[in-house]
């Protein structure tokens, strides 16, 4: 009997052990199918995801874009209405009606919408739209970010949506905008907008500002409106000497005796190479070099007003090719030359100009090419003078220059009488390029870096405002590097010194906050 009981126990616990393995089976076979399920779900969720960005896409082809991307630097966003994925965009990118566009950190960009101009600042978020109640007017709403418009005279109406404050452009106004945790504020430079909310309107005349907290009440708040130098103003300087801009502001809340403070630097965070001029009232003045540079006023330790300008190089380029002097001998069919030159860093294109005389009396060739670079197969037997001016968008002010013009020779090979070749066998017999002149290894002094004298008081009426000089320590070299992907300043350094130690140089020489951030289409100077 005790037997038996034992015998009983023990098929007891093995079908207990039993029951058991078979819920653990039926568990685990339960998690492998909600996860494959879960997978499924996901892959399908995102084919769709994908299929309809893929259709819009396509759709886009044939929609009217609403404005182009004129300059863009860094990394600048599109997201097309109803998708998920950003764009990156480049100059000369479409831009359509529900797109929503973002200038990241380090970033700018300047949008042209029926010759209106809307320049982003960095960390800016905008959505642009056609107008609910104009089908003729475009919206611009600014999610977040510092905006400035300029309006044409004769252009279409913007109208700028600042949480939830409509502001009315007219044609030939310029202004600037802001949208942030504290509020909103709009600064109108030139011409007048209208700002509306809650039923009710109220005119900001030129030279005058609006601020509204995010419930919409207004705030009175120092301030200095800028009036020139325009919102992110751009410049050409097509010579050696420094580029004198006026700086003109409205002073808004502010006492009499109030003196303000003026900083520039080129760079971003002013932790370095900071100009100040000081004891201001309305106006200053300061001399450029090539390259971004960035502002602001301040009164005491408040900072009342900032932006950014550009001076863009529109000096004639280096002519790389034909090399000065060359000849070029041929027979039978006139010899294909191919004109190169450097890049200038904004230029949407360049002309190209060909004659037999010196002082470029009759133009033989003109061209115009939007690539540094231009192929031409006409000219014959010869001496020709060749010159390059670089074109840019009408954003900038200023003009450009040719280059300094060079020469080359084509001669014609006469055909011997007999030969059986075909004289169009061969079209370009000999290319002759002359020795390079030895170059002489000087040392090439770096010059001081720029001292700013601090102003006398303010000056009287009609005399001119106090200035400062604003030059970047490098040296004198023009070489240039346009960063590709992948590039860093070591590997840089490896390329154009042979030594990956020299990195260094050019960090220092272009002002760089990060060695390890830099940025593909980024102009570096080699010193």
């Amino acid at each position: 009997m005790k037997l038996k009981f034992h015998n009983n126990s023990i098929c007891e616990e093995r079908m207990s052990d039993t029951a058991k393995k078979s819920s653990a089976v039926r568990d685990f076979w339960f998690t492998d199918i909600f996860v494959i399920i879960f997978f499924i779900i996901t892959a399908v969720t995102g084919l769709f995801l994908f299929r309809r960005d893929l259709m819009k896409t396509i759709e886009n082809r044939d929609a009217e874009p609403v404005g182009t991307i004129v300059i863009r630097n860094n990394v600048v966003q599109r997201r097309h209405e109803d998708r998920m994925v950003w764009d990156r965009l480049y100059a000369d990118s479409f831009v359509y009606s529900g797109d929503l566009i973002r200038a990241a950190e380090i970033s700018s960009a300047s949008i042209n919408i029926e010759e209106n101009k809307i320049s982003l600042n960095e960390n800016t978020l905008i959505r642009v739209q056609h107008s609910a109640d104009r089908i003729d007017q475009f919206e611009v709403e600014l999610k977040e970010g510092n905006l400035s418009l300029t309006s044409e005279k004769g252009s279409s109406a913007i109208m700028l949506n600042l949480m939830g404050n409509q502001v009315y452009t007219a044609p030939g106004t310029v202004l600037n905008a802001e949208a942030s945790e504290e509020g909103i504020a709009v600064q109108v430079t030139e011409g007048s907008a209208e700002i509306v909310s809650g039923g009710q309107t109220k005119e900001i005349s030129e030279g005058n500002m609006i601020a509204k907290d995010t419930r919409g009440v207004e705030r009175i708040i120092p301030a200095a409106v800028v009036r020139r130098p325009a919102p992110n103003a751009s410049y050409l300087k097509s010579n050696d000497e420094l580029l004198l801009v006026n700086f003109v502001w409205n002073r808004i809340n502010l006492a009499a005796d109030d003196k303000l403070r003026l900083e520039i630097s080129g760079d971003r965070s002013f932790s370095q190479g900071v100009h100040k001029v000081e004891g201001l009232g309305s106006e200053a003045q300061a001399a450029f070099d090539i390259g971004l540079w960035h502002w602001r006023l301040y009164i005491g330790e408040t900072v009342l007003s900032t932006g950014q300008l550009t001076v863009a190089d529109g000096s004639g380029p280096e002519l790389l090719s034909p090399v000065a002097n060359s000849v070029f001998r041929y027979k039978g069919s006139l010899p294909q030359l191919r004109f190169q030159w450097a890049e200038r860093k904004g230029a949407s294109n360049y002309i190209i100009e060909v004659s037999d005389t010196p002082e470029f009396e009759s133009i033989n060739v003109s061209r115009q090419s939007a690539a540094s670079s231009f192929i031409y197969s006409g000219l014959g037997a010869g001496t020709w003078y060749w010159r390059v001016k670089p074109v840019f968008s009408s954003v900038y002010e200023g003009g450009t220059a040719y280059s300094d013009s060079s020469l080359f020779k084509i001669e014609e090979v006469q055909i011997q009488q007999g030969t059986a070749a075909s004289a169009s066998a061969v079209a370009v017999l000999e290319i002759e390029i002359p020795e390079p002149a030895p170059v002489s290894r000087i040392p090439v002094p770096i010059p001081p870096a720029p001292v700013t004298r601090a102003p006398e008081p303010q000056p009287a009426q009609g005399s001119s405002p106090p200035a400062v000089a604003m030059t970047r320590n490098r040296p004198p070299s023009r070489r240039l590097y346009n960063v590709r992907p992948g590039d860093t300043l070591v590997r840089i350094a490896t390329q154009v010194y042979g030594d990956y130690f020299q990195w260094r140089k050019i960090f220092e020489a272009n002002d760089i906050e990060n060695p390890d951030l830099i940025y593909v289409d980024q102009v570096l100077f080699i010193p």
